[in-house]
């Protein structure tokens, strides 16, 4: 059945991508009930992924077997099928925690984008493609603008913007990892210059240091994980989400924007008052690929004047 659906679901949906040259997109987002997991194509490789469940904890064959059917459909070799297991809670420590250090990196379009990903050595692979859109969106209005891009990871959104003619980014992530990897990007887009610029501090540290300090921002990317630990104690999305978006305003000029995400499966935002106009745009920001529309909710929100 695993086959089945991701054979058709590539045949529905790779000549449309490929117009539009984006190399990762999603074939597979828990279709079939019985079958609880998701499946990524990058470039000709196929990453399939599960969240750990009691009924597949013990079957030891059972994602390599979905690997496996899934290779002979689609007429891949098996090395070009990768496998992930996931859990609900993030464990302590990093958040993207290494789990190898042998793979190459590939490098994948996104139309006029590209970006280098590691299919096997973390949990993730250094894009999320759910966001293709948003990126796309953000890129549309940041030519000539003073840009930030909070919780970075490896940069996708801040080479949106920089490809998109923003005048600076500042990209802002704990992890010299990932910012390095970051900079690998923008390298790789020609984008690489002074006008780029990161920041190793969590998001809240910096927030404040910049509205004390720095000059207001014209557009800010949040999008934070569900869950990560913080100097003062571990964030929690729907707990502290609020204080985060009061927090980015501070930095904004009147007339700033500041698109926010959350990809908590349950969250419930807590926006009504905030000195904004606020739109929903989770209906344009998540891709048709995603049968699972609630992958990420996500809001527009322009400041008003003071």
């Amino acid at each position: 059945m695993f086959a089945n659906r991701v054979r058709r679901n590539q045949a529905r949906l790779a000549p449309a991508f490929a117009r539009r040259q984006i190399d990762v997109f999603r074939l597979y987002d828990r279709d079939i009930p019985e079958i609880r997991a998701v499946a990524d194509w990058y470039a000709g490789h196929l990453v399939v992924g599960e969240y750990a469940r009691t009924q597949t904890r013990d079957l030891d064959d059972w994602l390599p077997a979905l690997a496996g059917a899934a290779a002979e459909a689609l007429g891949i070799a098996a090395d070009c099928v990768h496998t992930k297991v996931r859990r609900t809670r993030p464990e302590v420590g990093e958040r993207y925690r290494k789990l190898g250090h042998a793979s190459p990196r590939l490098i994948v379009r996104e139309g006029p984008l590209q970006f280098l990903v590691n299919l096997d050595d973390y949990l993730d692979t250094g894009l999320f493609g759910d966001h293709r859109e948003t990126r796309r969106m953000v890129a549309a209005e940041v030519s000539g603008k003073h840009c930030a891009n909070l919780f970075a990871y490896t940069g996708a959104f801040t080479v949106a913007m920089a490809c998109g003619g923003a005048a600076t980014t500042v990209s802002v992530d704990t992890s010299a990892t990932y910012l390095g990897w970051l900079g690998d990007n923008l390298a790789l887009n020609g984008q690489n210059g002074p006008a780029q610029t990161t920041a190793q501090v969590d998001a809240r540290t910096w927030l404040d240091w910049r509205a004390r300090h720095g000059q207001p921002l014209d557009l800010l990317v949040c999008d934070p994980p569900s869950f990560s630990d913080r100097p003062d104690g571990q964030f929690d999305v729907q707990r502290d989400h609020r204080a985060l978006v009061e927090a980015c305003l501070r930095v904004l000029r009147p007339g700033g924007v500041l698109w926010f995400s959350a990809n908590h499966q349950r969250f419930v935002p807590a926006l009504a008052g905030l000195p904004v106009d606020v739109v929903e745009t989770t209906e344009q920001t998540v891709p048709v690929d995603y049968r699972n529309r609630a992958v990420h909710r996500s809001w527009r929100m322009v400041r008003h004047a003071a």
